[in-house]
């Protein structure tokens, strides 16, 4: 069967990184239960289409009341709800009919506050699933999201545009996605053009 891996290096959609790589690696191989664990903006759902059309699993967004699943499943949701019990019973249905599930999420079930409301069941049972984070973007994949979302806007600027503004950003998914929306702002408002003094201006 053809991996992903394989297909993703020519998808302009996917960045391959080395902070996404543990992600891609954990959905290459394949495992029946699986988290993925990313910030906003960092891929999660375009991993999910992306593998979805290998495998031709069903993909959701939220926890269903009617619980009838008879093929490997992704479910894509941002905040897992630890403190229902619908979310267990969920889980429990896939483990327990032994049918696949991969979890697409920003919500860490390691990092969860063991005082807070939650249901200790809820996560013993995450906690048994593989797990593979994408961490946030180092300056050369910062560099390329920047790039990628400007793209996406149809928008070309000089490399010394993209590292201009990295210099006033942190180092997020959702900073990159900003800065693309910076640019575009900054073209629009000054007749299509744009340079490193109006980038300062707009951040000091």
């Amino acid at each position: 069967m053809q991996t992903f891996l394989n297909l993703n290096t020519e998808d302009k959609n996917i960045l391959i990184s080395n902070e996404n790589s543990l992600a891609i690696k954990l959905l290459e191989d394949k495992f029946k239960f699986s988290i993925i664990v990313g910030p906003q903006k960092s891929g999660k759902t375009t991993l999910a289409n992306k593998f979805l059309e290998i495998n031709e699993a069903n993909i959701i967004d939220s926890i269903p009341s009617n619980l009838e699943f008879q093929n490997n499943t992704f479910l894509d949701l941002n905040n897992l709800p630890f403190n229902e019990e619908s979310f267990f019973h969920f889980l429990q249905y896939f483990i327990t009919n032994d049918i696949g599930l991969t979890i697409f999420t920003t919500s860490n079930p390691l990092q969860v506050d063991s005082n807070s409301l939650v249901i200790p069941d809820t996560l013993s049972r995450l906690k048994s699933f593989n797990m593979a984070l994408i961490e946030n973007p180092k300056d050369d994949l910062l560099f390329k999201l920047i790039e990628k979302f400007l793209k996406f806007k149809s928008i070309s600027v000089s490399d010394d545009i993209i590292k201009g503004i990295m210099a006033y950003i942190g180092r997020t998914y959702i900073d990159a996605y900003n800065a693309s929306e910076t640019i575009n702002n900054l073209l629009y408002q000054n007749n299509h053009n744009i340079n490193l003094s109006l980038i300062r201006q707009h951040y000091e």
